[in-house]
C-alpha cells in the first residue's frame, strides 16, 4: 500500500473515531496522529543488504485492518457476551450502574463529586 492511500485509511479512521470523555486530554487520535507524523516516508526496502541493521517495515495494511475492526467492533460478533456475564448474581445492576456514572461523570461540578466521594464512603445498608 502506497504511503498517500495509508494516510487516507488513518485520516478516515482519525475523523470516525469516538472521543473519550472521562480523559479528552489524553485521546487515541491525538496519539496516532503524532506516530504518523513520526512514521518514515518511504517503508524501508528489504532488498537491502544491511537487512540485519535495518528497521523492519510496518505492515500498515494489518495496521490498518486492525483498526478498522476496532472501529466497526468487528469482534462483538464473533465473540458475543453472554446475558449472564453482564448481570453477576452478586451484583445484577453493577454493570448498568457503573454505565450510568460513567455517563455523569464528565458533567459533574466540583460539590457533586464531592459528594459522590462522601457517598462511596458512607454506606448506609
Amino acid at each position: 500500500m502506497s504511503r498517500a492511500q495509508a494516510s487516507k485509511h488513518y485520516a478516515r479512521i482519525l475523523s470516525q473515531w469516538p472521543v473519550d470523555r472521562l480523559r479528552p486530554e489524553i485521546s487515541f487520535q491525538s496519539v496516532l496522529k503524532k506516530r504518523l507524523e513520526a512514521a518514515p516516508v518511504a517503508q524501508v526496502n528489504q532488498a537491502n543488504t544491511a537487512q540485519a541493521s535495518a528497521p523492519k517495515p510496518r505492515n500498515e495494511d494489518r495496521e490498518i485492518n486492525a483498526l478498522y475492526s476496532l472501529l466497526e467492533n468487528r469482534y462483538t460478533s464473533v465473540y458475543p457476551v453472554s446475558p449472564n456475564m453482564m448481570r453477576p448474581l452478586s451484583a445484577p445492576d453493577h454493570y448498568t450502574n457503573l454505565v450510568k456514572e460513567l455517563d455523569e461523570v464528565p458533567d459533574r461540578t466540583f460539590f457533586q463529586r464531592i459528594a459522590s466521594r462522601f457517598k462511596s464512603m458512607i454506606r448506609l445498608t
